[in-house]
């Protein structure tokens, strides 16, 4: 196979994607991380995936795989970006941005962790909102899959994963836990029921990245989302909105996030609709549908 005709043939969402990759495929190859061998096998599978899924073709019963392809490999860099993070950045930067909350807004966050006196229903509720995060932008994908043609959805993968993967840039640049509450103080401290109990348990179990508080992309990723459907489809977009404010409320309310990260994922949600257009342009014109 010929690399411009493969080039060709990949769609944009595609394309991002398999440029992340070999990035973060060299980058692993030039930092070598603890496991570096096993995180280079690992971005090189999800390369390979997308690389062997472009051969589906319109009309094809696994075009749906297809088109969903590059949100399976974003969870999986996701899960693979921690060892990396710690080997190119070794500085912290909770310290300053617990410092710039106390600055910038005394209050406000204990405020908000302590909203409504914590109720456990609400606290159950909050969390399922908080998890809820990669369905929301899924969602809207979907939406766009089903009722606006394959061109349309293109370009809100494209957003979509471009906000996903400026995230990800955020946390080599300022790695940061943000204001998580160690295994022990939890129940007493964050409080809820048994759904919280089990989220709680789940992400420690799931979360293998755990510096990735600045920016916030359940901010970034909730408002893009909901941004690019009010686009379209107006105020019936007012759901998204709905949902977009309940994960982002939630991811203070849980000690996930400073309130600075938010404001960083507002903003990477503004930048993401400022550069998404021009980097389509870079990547070559698209493929026929």
């Amino acid at each position: 196979m010929k690399a411009p005709g493969f080039w060709t043939c990949l769609r944009p969402p595609e394309r991002l994607t398999i440029s992340a990759l070999l990035l973060l495929t060299g980058l692993t190859v030039l930092a070598r991380p603890a496991a570096w061998p096993g995180l280079t096998l690992g971005f090189t599978g999800l390369l390979l995936l997308l690389a062997g899924l472009a051969r589906i073709r319109i009309g094809s019963s696994l075009l749906l795989v297809r088109d969903f392809a590059p949100a399976v490999a974003v969870l999986g860099i996701f899960l693979l970006l921690q060892p990396l993070v710690v080997a190119v950045n070794h500085h912290r930067w909770d310290a300053t941005l617990a410092a710039a909350d106390a600055r910038w807004f005394p209050g406000l966050a204990a405020s908000w962790r302590g909203a409504f006196g914590r109720p456990p229903l609400l606290t159950d509720l909050l969390y399922l909102a908080y998890v809820s995060f990669y369905a929301l932008p899924l969602s809207v994908a979907g939406l766009f899959r089903a009722r606006s043609g394959s061109r349309a959805f293109d370009s809100v993968a494209f957003h979509l994963l471009l906000g996903f993967f400026l995230s990800f840039l955020g946390y080599f640049l300022c790695p940061a836990e943000g204001p998580r509450v160690s295994v022990m103080l939890e129940s007493s401290t964050l409080g809820g029921g048994a759904i919280s109990n089990g989220i709680r348990a789940f992400l420690r179990a799931a979360e293998h990245t755990s510096l990735d508080a600045f920016p916030s992309g359940h901010t970034a990723l909730s408002v893009l989302p909901a941004l690019l459907a009010s686009r379209t489809f107006g105020w019936k977009a007012w759901p998204f909105w709905l949902w977009a404010f309940a994960i982002i409320f939630a991811t203070v309310y849980v000690s996930a996030h400073y309130v600075v990260d938010i404001l960083a994922g507002l903003g990477l949600a503004v930048l993401t609709l400022s550069l998404a257009s021009h980097l389509r342009r870079l990547m070559g014109p698209c493929p026929d549908p």
